[in-house]
């Protein structure tokens, strides 16, 4: 149960300042977690934990006694604060300069990708706010959201590490850290007490209500959050005739969505649906917002009604409910999408900002098998696993820099000949490793180069990478490896509404990500009715009457290389084409991750005052503006 404080108290007294580089404009961000409806059409044993019941209690609506532990929850499955485990709620971070302290007029709220939270947009967000800044415009805010998974997250060990980094023993820490998650690595195991708690690793089995929480939780969720932001910059949310809200907009006052990757496919499926669930009822999302920003995600084609049924909605869903996977645990090119992957992440990124130029203390345990060399440093260990010439998955991918090492006879590199299927990078992959994962050279320390001046491709002489090298004189690199670093796991620590309710700070990956979303996102059109009880289990027919602008964005080392969205009525429904600020536009040299984490741009329409921001935050801060003026 969330305790009620008035919005102004929240905002000033409990508002977090965080210090990471904000490149000229101090940011204040706080993260803020609200009230969202509880899932609809639960079996029974499988119900989400909504606050009324101990999950401790065999024969509670769920029961699960390593969630309670996870959720350090006493015998009685109560928190510090006597309450039950409740998730039904929607979560947040907010953005806003600290030079404007006042109620915004205009607040954008973006939801993330596949496996990703609100610190993947950190830098779109950062952006869009030092453009503000210079422009000397004041009232908007950017709100990024975390889904509800969030809550699941362990995050202690990263808290207990940024509170005692600037200690004498970086290593020390960097080590302790590790063995906080070693449970979620080496199954059975214990690992180290930080803060008073151990890990606890969650099994299908224990959180297996996550089953149904597909798109309609996701969006309903959401939902709540654009309320939010309406009650936030003046508009009044009225209650309707059922069981859901609406805002009356005033002069003046707009809320905008948007998403990356998958959260730009949910972005044009929240204009589509209809959050009403009587079936002669409409509620459709498009009303609820002023424009749609897609980040490398989301179309916005006209969609064809469909109806199924919920006989047969509900028999895809039981499965799952009553065995399988209820959260991504799979193989993907050699790398393990799974929460402990997700958790590798975050600590690789605290130990490249914080422990640079160190051969890395990490245990082969908590390290992917594409980074368990015998000699690394903490930026190596991050930047093998992620860099576009380095990773072997392009959605997983950030352009930030080089591995040192020399290529060739003698050197410490290769060159992978074989090209991965449906990899939009023409050039070879870069690699430590010979056939048979064995090192190139095993004494060498393997370390990392920023972008920037003098930064030189260690394959730029190959005549394997002619085409390469001349792309990426054309397209330099473009996001700084230690920004990303840090916003890996660099988000604010506790709840402005809850403390008692945290877990740490918020980073960028989602480590427990429901496949049902990801299938949810692809149901634009379909309209699924329990005609028994006059009830919509999921409705998102509304896309031919969306008549809201657009701005659409494609990385041109990414999506960009199979196809690049058209402003015409084969990519955009009618009503969106003949609003003026409906846009698209190609970003040069990005990959799906630089879409919001890049830190300049090669686009020569913004050169050179704007060349130091991300280019997707320049585009839409000027689509908020031409909407809003």
């Amino acid at each position: 149960m969330i305790r009620t404080l008035t919005k102004l108290a929240v905002f000033f007294v409990a508002a977090l300042l965080l210090t990471g580089p904000a490149r000229g404009a101090e940011i204040i961000l706080a993260k803020h977690i609200i009230p969202a409806p509880a899932p609809i059409d639960e079996p029974a044993g499988f119900k989400t934990p909504d606050g009324t019941f101990n999950v401790r209690d065999a024969a509670a609506p769920f029961h699960s006694e390593r969630l309670a532990d996870a959720m350090w929850l006493d015998r009685d499955g109560r928190d510090a604060q006597g309450h039950y485990l409740d998730l039904n709620h929607s979560i947040y971070t907010a953005y806003r300069l600290a030079s404007d302290a006042g109620a915004p007029d205009t607040v954008l709220v973006v939801m993330p990708g596949t496996w990703a939270g609100a610190m993947s947009l950190d830098r779109f967000a950062r952006d869009l706010l030092r453009l503000a800044d210079k422009s000397g415009r004041r009232g908007l805010q950017v709100w990024l959201i975390d889904r509800r998974s969030e809550q699941l997250e362990d995050h202690s060990g990263l808290w207990w590490a940024q509170e005692n980094k600037d200690g004498p023993d970086i290593d020390g820490v960097l080590y302790r850290m590790s063995e906080y998650y070693r449970p979620a690595f080496m199954l059975g195991e214990k690992g180290e007490e930080l803060k008073g708690r151990n890990f606890t690793a969650l099994d299908h089995d224990d959180v297996r209500f996550m089953a149904g929480w597909g798109a309609d939780v996701a969006l309903r969720d959401w939902r709540a959050a654009v309320m939010e932001a309406h009650r936030t910059v003046g508009d009044q949310v009225a209650a309707t005739d059922g069981a859901e809200v609406r805002a009356v907009k005033s002069p003046g006052r707009h809320v905008f969505i948007g998403g990356h990757s998958l959260g730009g496919g949910l972005t044009a499926l929240y204009a589509a649906y209809d959050f009403d669930r009587r079936p002669d009822h409409e509620l459709y999302g498009a009303d609820d917002v002023d424009g749609l920003v897609l980040l490398e995600g989301g179309s916005m084609k006209a969609r064809p009604a469909k109806e199924e049924s919920a006989e047969s909605y509900r028999r895809s869903l039981l499965d799952r409910y009553k065995g399988g996977k209820v959260y991504f645990d799979m193989d993907m090119l050699g790398i393990m999408y799974a929460p402990p992957t997700m958790m590798s992440v975050g600590i690789s990124g605290f130990a490249a900002y914080n422990g640079r130029g160190r051969e890395t203390v990490f245990p082969d345990y908590s390290r992917p098998a594409i980074v368990k060399l015998p000699h690394v440093t903490n930026e190596a260990l991050l930047g093998f696993a992620m860099d576009d010439d380095t990773s072997p998955f392009f959605i997983a991918r950030v352009s930030f820099g080089y591995p040192t090492g020399q290529l060739g006879r003698g050197g410490q590199l290769r060159l992978k000949t074989a090209h991965v299927p449906a990899d939009p990078n023409d050039c070879p992959i870069i690699t430590p490793w010979r056939p048979g994962h064995r090192p190139v050279d095993p004494e060498y320390v393997y370390g990392w180069i920023n972008i920037g001046p003098g930064a030189v491709h260690p394959a730029a002489s190959s005549p394997l990478r002619k085409k390469c090298a001349v792309d990426e004189v054309e397209s330099p690199e473009v996001t700084d490896f230690y920004e990303f670093a840090r916003s890996l796991y660099d988000g604010p620590p506790e709840y402005a509404e809850a403390p008692e309710l945290s877990r740490g700070p918020n980073d960028f990956p989602e480590w427990y990500f429901p496949p049902r979303l990801s299938s949810d996102a692809g149901m634009n059109g379909v309209r699924i009715v329990d005609k028994e009880k006059n009830l919509e289990l999921f409705s998102a027919t509304g896309s031919g009457r969306v008549a809201l602008p657009v701005i659409s964005f494609t990385g041109d080392d990414s999506m960009g290389e199979f196809s690049v969205p058209r402003l015409d009525e084969s990519d955009f429904v009618k009503g969106t084409l003949e609003c003026q600020e409906t846009e698209v536009h190609l970003i040069k040299g990005y990959t799906h991750l630089d879409i919001t984490a890049a830190t300049r741009n090669n686009q020569p329409d913004l050169a050179p005052e704007y060349e130091g921001y991300n280019a997707p935050a320049v585009y839409a801060f000027r689509f908020i503006e031409a909407v809003t003026r």
